[in-house]
């Protein structure tokens, strides 16, 4: 796992063309702006496990 900080207004790009803004922090919560194409399918873990108590988020290998 990469950990890194970022302040508001900070960004990180993943893989090119997946871009993840802090938008703001306040109480020791982040708002996080993401920004990726169509194809890419962005879900909140706690949603994933609502669904089926054993399911875990896609794990994706390097090709």
């Amino acid at each position: 796992m990469l950990v890194i900080r970022r302040k508001k207004g900070e960004r990180v790009i993943l893989a090119g063309n997946i871009l993840i803004e802090v938008l703001e922090v306040d109480e020791g919560r982040a708002k996080l702006g993401i920004t990726a194409p169509p194809e890419v399918t962005i879900v909140r873990e706690e949603l994933l496990q609502r669904q089926s108590p054993l399911s875990k988020p896609p794990v994706t290998k390097p090709e």
